[in-house]
């Protein structure tokens, strides 16, 4: 009934914060992955060579 229009206190918590966070941790995830596989890309390179 008492349905309330106003946003929650999450969505008040600096949206800016919560995409810059995922950003970071994206980019976290990203250089990992680049990073894991590299040595595995340059080993296949060095047999193929």
């Amino acid at each position: 009934m008492g349905h309330r229009t106003r946003p929650m206190a999450a969505s008040q918590f600096a949206p800016a914060d919560l995409v810059q966070g995922i950003l970071v941790v994206s980019s976290f995830g990203f250089w990992a992955v680049m990073l894991g596989l590299m040595p595995v890309l340059l080993f296949r390179v060095w047999l193929a060579g």
